[in-house]
């Protein structure tokens, strides 16, 4: 029985999550349908069994949403809602998919409440105080460590994932320091768990840590810088719903956004915003270091989120500013091609993949 492969993405703008369908031997992408979720619906996850899809609306009142995903079709079915402590940035299930994890951007702040066996988030929330723009969290391929980008303080927040109850407990002093005006936004880990890949919004670069396997402390390897010179790009700048497009500076400068890592651990790509492009670096599996191959331009505007296929062979790009999601072949030394498109819904942000038995 063959897989079908499917992307769910999320557009704030008309309060949709578009199904497509991936063909991943040719890199063909359809939209199948479109779900009506709520206004300002943004980050998306899907549990790890790939029965649910739960999606935050960053619309008052706060909530997130849990949709079943029918086997075979992939289609979206609503199972419940439950208040969120704020609104959103991010949004992460642990890899048992008994906890659902959040950033809080503007709140600064973690969350963490259960998930029931029918995929129903609880009421009861667990809040913890961040730094200025905590934008990510995410659980460690062991499902013992929890890390989150803190972009507004330059660090990189590290806890031991408690599984009975799902608190967090900070490691050693609760974070590791980037460089100033790095901004570590997402984040990506190889598959073996080794390593930890930051992406830096202000920056443009990419930090590799080392995951100490017995405390979860993380301990940088290496650094890399995605932006060339030729995009001429100053450093960035914090943004919120304020100041988001910098309307009073003209001055172009760097605004990273997503990261990922191909399922090879070979290849990683991050997208930057400005100059709507995404790229490409080399990863050393083996010592965790990562090395800058190319950037190229994208038709997305905005480019805000990307997506690895599960085969590792296509890379999906939505576009904030564009009425198109965009596949793109990756090539044997990393090139980006464009090889397929189908509308999106308006500022399409979130991206989720899935593959599923087809019928």
């Amino acid at each position: 029985m063959q897989a079908a492969t499917f992307a769910y993405i999320s557009s704030p703008a008309d309060g949709l999550i578009s199904q497509y369908r991936l063909d991943e031997q040719s890199g063909a992408l359809s939209l199948v349908e479109q779900t009506k979720a709520g206004d300002q619906v943004n980050p998306m996850a899907i549990s790890p069994d790939g029965k649910a899809l739960f999606a935050a609306l960053r619309s008052k009142p706060y909530q997130v949403l849990s949709f079943s995903i029918e086997p075979a079709t992939g289609h979206l079915k609503p199972l419940s809602q439950a208040p969120l402590a704020e609104s959103l940035a991010y949004l992460s299930t642990d890899r048992s998919g008994r906890f659902l994890f959040g950033a809080s951007y503007g709140a600064d702040l973690l969350s963490v409440q259960p998930i029931d066996a029918q995929h129903r988030p609880s009421d009861s929330i667990e809040t913890y105080k961040t730094g200025m723009h905590a934008h990510s969290v995410r659980t460690d391929p062991s499902n013992r460590f929890v890390y989150a980008g803190n972009l507004g303080v330059d660090r990189v927040l590290q806890y031991r994932l408690e599984p009975k109850d799902g608190k967090l407990v900070p490691i050693g002093e609760g974070f590791v320091a980037v460089p100033d005006n790095t901004g570590p936004r997402h984040l990506a880990f190889s598959s073996d768990g080794r390593f930890l890949y930051v992406v830096g919004e202000m920056s443009g670069t990419v930090t590799a840590f080392l995951i100490n396997e017995k405390t979860g402390a993380l301990k940088q390897v290496s650094q890399a810088d995605g932006i060339p010179a030729r995009l001429k790009l100053a450093p960035g700048q914090a943004r919120d719903a304020r100041n988001n497009d910098l309307k009073d500076d003209p001055t172009p400068r760097i605004w990273a956004a997503d990261i990922r890592l191909a399922p090879d651990g070979k290849w990683l790509f991050i997208s930057e915003r400005t100059t709507s492009s995404v790229s490409v670096f080399k990863v050393d599996p083996a010592k965790g270091n990562v090395t800058f191959v190319e950037n190229y331009p994208v038709e997305e505007k905005q480019p805000r989120n990307i997506a690895v296929s599960p085969n590792g062979r296509w890379l999906l790009v939505s576009g904030e500013k564009s009425d198109k999601v965009g596949s793109y072949a990756i090539g044997a030394s990393g090139a980006l091609k464009r090889v397929s498109e189908a509308p999106s819904g308006k500022g399409a942000l979130w991206i989720e993949m899935l593959s599923q038995p087809d019928k």
